[in-house]
């Protein structure tokens, strides 16, 4: 695969769209790998940092309504 941005030999998919990417190229970004509720039923999440994100996409900070699908 190539790199989206340069087409050059790629290192790395994006976390979030796939896309790949070179390692000059590569944007660091943090990412939920878990939700889930503690002991004392407080919302928790298990994140992980600096995970491959293409610079490209978009990630949302919030969930996307798809009421079509319902």
């Amino acid at each position: 695969m190539k790199c989206w941005h340069c087409e050059e030999p790629a290192r790395a998919a994006c976390k979030f769209c796939g896309r790949f990417v070179c390692k000059e190229h590569v944007k660091p970004m943090a990412t939920f790998i878990a939700m889930y509720l503690g002991s004392t039923e407080t919302p928790k999440g298990l994140a992980v940092a600096n995970v491959v994100w293409c610079g490209e996409c978009e990630p949302q900070p919030e969930p996307v309504p798809m009421p079509e699908l319902y």
